[in-house]
C-alpha cells in the first residue's frame, strides 16, 4: 500500500508540474504572440519607410532631369531666336524692306515665345494602393512626349483609376501611415 501511495504522490506532484508548465506555456505563447505582433509592426512601418526612400529618389531623379530638361530646351529657344532674328533681319535688309531689325524682332518673339512644359513630377497611388499600386509620374515630359497638355495626361492617369498626388503630399501621407503602423493603429494587407 505504501508504494501505491506513493505513487499517487508522484502522480499528483507530476499533474501540478504540468499543470505549472501549462501555464508557463500559455504565458510564453502571450509573449511571443505579443512580439509576433511587434515585428509585424515595425515591418510595415519599415517597408513605408522604404517606399517612402524609393519614391522620394525616383521623385528626386525625375525633377533633375525636369530641370536639365528646361534649362537645354531654354539654351535652345535663345539660339533658335537670336537665329531666327539674324536671318529676319538679313532677308529684310537684302529685300530693301524698312526697318529690317523690326522684322528680325518678330521672328524672333516668335521662336522666344514657344513654351513646352517642364517641372511637374507627381506620385501616382493606383487601385491596389500603398504599398503595392505606386508609381512616380512625370507629368510634364509624358505631356511633351505625347504633345498633349499636363492636364490631358493627368486626366489619362486619372482615367486609369490613379490618384496623383504632389510629392511633398504623398511623403507626409506615408510618414503618417509609418507611424500608424509602428502604433498598431494600421495594419496593410499582406
Amino acid at each position: 500500500m505504501e508504494s501505491l501511495t506513493a505513487y499517487v504522490q508522484l502522480l499528483q506532484t507530476l499533474h501540478q508540474l504540468l499543470a505549472e508548465q501549462a501555464e508557463a506555456l500559455a504565458a510564453l505563447k502571450e509573449v511571443l504572440l505579443l512580439e509576433a505582433e511587434h515585428l509585424c509592426r515595425h515591418d510595415q512601418a519599415a517597408g513605408l519607410h522604404d517606399l517612402g526612400s524609393r519614391v522620394m529618389q525616383e521623385v528626386e531623379r525625375n525633377q533633375q532631369s525636369e530641370s536639365d530638361a528646361a534649362s537645354s530646351f531654354k539654351e535652345r529657344r535663345l539660339i533658335g531666336g537670336l537665329m531666327q532674328f539674324t536671318v529676319g533681319a538679313l532677308g529684310a535688309a537684302v529685300a530693301g524692306r524698312p526697318d529690317p531689325l523690326s522684322v528680325g524682332s518678330q521672328l524672333a518673339g516668335t521662336e522666344l515665345e514657344r513654351k513646352q512644359p517642364y517641372g511637374v513630377v507627381l506620385v501616382a497611388v493606383g487601385p491596389k494602393g500603398v504599398p503595392d499600386d505606386v508609381q512616380v509620374v512625370a507629368v510634364s515630359r509624358l505631356a511633351r512626349e505625347s504633345r498633349r497638355t499636363e492636364a490631358e495626361v493627368e486626366a489619362a492617369w486619372q482615367a486609369r483609376g490613379f490618384l496623383l498626388v504632389a510629392p511633398d503630399s504623398f511623403f507626409r501621407d506615408i510618414e503618417e501611415l509609418e507611424n500608424a503602423a509602428a502604433r498598431g493603429l494600421l495594419t496593410l494587407p499582406n
